[in-house]
């Protein structure tokens, strides 16, 4: 492998750090919840065409979403995302602000056969735990004695998708999978405090460590509809799938340290380790449809929804209900065969998206919409050389709730895309 590449490596190894740490400044109390929020799961392309993924398919990007898209790959991609951005909540009026940052995939495509069959390996995070309230409520004891407590709730963790995807086409119909080892933990913390000194803090901590196997599959077919415009129909998703678990408990009274502001163990009253269970991950199914102009337009529509009424964690169900997302978006190129003037080789993007959030607090619907922008641009390639690398971004506006739920969120996001496309395995010849 040229010196070049492991250099990229190393650089991304160094972003895939980076970007876990960043995840310990956010604090999203929807966290809470089900498995944590959900990871925004299109690579930078799709994002910046509102999450349109079903039915796209590029021969120099990987789109993971849909594995039947992998049969149209033809150089070796080397894929990266992150993204970084900001959330403000209001709560009754109140209103906080956090940030958060965190890698969004990290994917390598191979063709087997050029444009016929392809190969994908990747690793990306699917939820993320993070969250840090205060709840201040007037405690009973002795039926007359009252005290001012407060309740301090705190989560962190996540889960991950280590997986391996292939996609294969017979004439116009392709179709792929996804095979994969979910891992990750998911650990919330409860600490009971008095306003007496002389009465220790209480803490409680609940772990669950998750490791279990997962598939998704997908289906695409291209229709010719004119002389260089294909009309491509896709879809994918997978049956609900049950996860092993276990679970991990602590129950302990704390000191707090007045000088350093940490809590430290004093004494254990129980610990449990070891309890093995299920967690049902839910179906989930998707479906686009996307019209394109060959090196010039494109435009699609999609639609996805999960199951997660029926969502259990060890047997027990929490504050989720069914979800579903309506997408629409685009991208066009002004001249991709532009031999001068850098812009008229841009990809342009555009996209907006409404759905129903999977979270229904106090019995009311979380309403979801976002808008997005984004663009594609070429990085210009060495002579001699037979890497095609290609810079994606794309911004995103959201908002979660609105004035009648418990809580309104609004989110902004930037995602940053860097793709490798390279001939990595020619055999060199010498005359």
């Amino acid at each position: 492998m040229h010196w070049t590449k492991v250099s990229i490596l190393c650089l991304l190894g160094s972003f895939f750090l980076l970007a876990n740490k960043a995840i310990a400044q956010d604090n999203s109390p929807y966290s809470r919840y089900g498995l944590g929020d959900l990871n925004n799961n299109q690579n930078t392309v799709n994002r910046g065409m509102g999450g349109v993924s079903q039915a796209y398919s590029d021969p120099q990007s990987v789109n993971f979403i849909n594995p039947a898209s992998y049969s149209s790959l033809l150089l070796t991609t080397f894929d990266v995302g992150i993204e970084g951005g900001g959330r403000s909540i209001t709560d009754q009026g109140n209103k906080f602000s956090s940030g958060f940052g965190t890698l969004s995939y990290l994917q390598l495509g191979v063709p087997i056969i050029k444009n016929k069959w392809g190969l994908n390996l990747g690793l990306r995070p699917v939820t993320r735990v993070s969250y840090n309230i205060q709840q201040g409520f007037n405690g009973t004891f002795f039926d007359t004695l009252r005290y001012p407590l407060t309740n301090k709730y705190e989560g962190s963790g996540g889960l991950y998708q280590l997986y391996a995807g292939t996609g294969v086409r017979f004439g116009n119909f392709s179709i792929g999978a996804n095979l994969g080892y979910l891992f990750g933990n998911i650990e919330n913390n409860t600490r009971l405090v008095f306003p007496d000194a002389t009465i220790y803090p209480s803490h409680k901590m609940f772990r669950t460590s998750y490791s279990s196997f997962f598939y998704k599959l997908g289906v695409q077919y291209r229709a010719k509809v004119a002389k260089e415009m294909d009309l491509t129909f896709g879809a994918s998703g997978s049956l609900k799938q049950n996860m092993r678990a276990r679970q991990e408990t602590l129950s302990e009274t704390l000191l707090f340290d007045g000088n350093s502001g940490n809590y430290s163990s004093q004494d254990t009253a129980k610990y449990v380790k070891g309890e093995r269970g299920t967690v049902v991950f839910p179906e989930e199914f998707a479906a686009g449809i996307m019209l394109r102009k060959f090196d010039k337009w494109m435009i699609g529509v999609d639609f996805n929804t999960t199951q997660w009424q029926n969502y259990t964690n060890f047997g027990a169900k929490d504050s989720l209900q069914n979800a579903w997302k309506l997408s629409i978006g685009g991208q066009f190129v002004p001249n991709a065969m532009a031999l001068s003037g850098y812009w008229n080789r841009v990809a342009y993007r555009l996209g907006a998206y409404y759905g129903n959030d999977y979270l229904k607090l106090n019995g009311i619907n979380m309403p979801t919409t976002g808008f997005t922008v984004g663009a594609g641009l070429p990085v210009r390639r060495l002579p001699y050389s037979n890497q095609y690398s290609m810079i994606n971004l794309a911004f995103e506006l959201a908002r979660r709730g609105n004035n009648e739920t418990v809580l309104k969120e609004n989110i902004y996001r930037l995602s940053v895309g860097f793709t490798l496309s390279d001939k990595w395995f020619i055999k060199r010849k010498y005359e």
